[in-house]
């Protein structure tokens, strides 16, 4: 009877200092991506501010215009539109019902704020900066707003990318780089519909890119660690 309590004692102790290590690992390496990720978005706003950037985007967005066919017009109409409040809106809606239906409370909590979250920020970003949309190609397709950073890039990563991340912790193996496979290439398309469109200049992209992921880093942190820390020894765990 002694040897079976110290042996659960001993499991305990082993499992206390694996969770101890795993978070301090997933915190070190989230703070410093946090860091990278905010370091670069300085830089870029630097650039932008300075006008610095602006031979690069015109540049970009000239060659863009160049080498693509005519006929992608229709085709990033259609990409475009998934990153638009008429498209993503109804989907949160109806993962957030599903997530709740399986009893997946946290996750249908956490996607609604990372991704109202991020219309937020980039609502906040654009009266900041007010920078005026590009006028160099000659498109069909018109924007209303400030330019910097692209709602649609920074909305796309929020969403998209906060329900890819909460898809794929679901599976494993195959299907879950998959999934993560398919939510980054989503999010990168959509973005550069908006480069091919002439709505955005690449770094209004880049930034949408960028900002997002600080608040869904941060989102996905918190999921994180309350997966982790209400995780069973038989290696369940309650509520997803």
């Amino acid at each position: 009877m002694l040897s079976k309590e110290l042996l659960r004692k001993e499991i305990s102790r082993r499992l206390s200092r694996w969770l101890g290590l795993t978070l301090t690992v997933q915190l070190a390496v989230g703070l410093l991506l946090s860091l990278g990720v905010i370091w670069t978005f300085a830089q870029i706003i630097d650039e932008v501010v300075e006008g610095e950037s602006q031979r690069f985007d015109e540049t970009v967005l000239l060659w863009i215009d160049g080498h693509f066919p005519g006929w992608l017009y229709e085709p990033m109409l259609l990409v475009t539109a998934l990153g638009g409040f008429e498209v993503t809106i109804p989907l949160l809606v109806v993962a957030t019902y599903a997530f709740y239906r399986k009893s997946a409370r946290i996750s249908a909590t956490l996607l609604p704020v990372a991704t109202l979250g991020s219309i937020v920020l980039t609502e906040v970003l654009k009266r900041g900066f007010d920078r005026t949309r590009p006028e160099l190609l000659d498109s069909y397709y018109t924007a209303s707003g400030y330019s910097f950073p692209s709602g649609h890039a920074t909305f796309a990563a929020g969403f998209y990318g906060t329900l890819t991340l909460l898809l794929a912790w679901r599976l494993s193996g195959t299907r879950r780089w998959a999934v993560a496979a398919a939510g980054v290439a989503l999010v990168l398309l959509i973005g550069f519909s908006r480069l091919y469109l002439g709505a955005h200049y690449p770094t209004d992209v880049l930034a949408g890119f960028l900002a997002a992921p600080l608040w869904v880093s941060f989102i996905g942190l918190c999921y994180f660690l309350w997966r982790t820390l209400r995780r069973h020894p038989s290696g369940k765990v309650e509520g997803k």
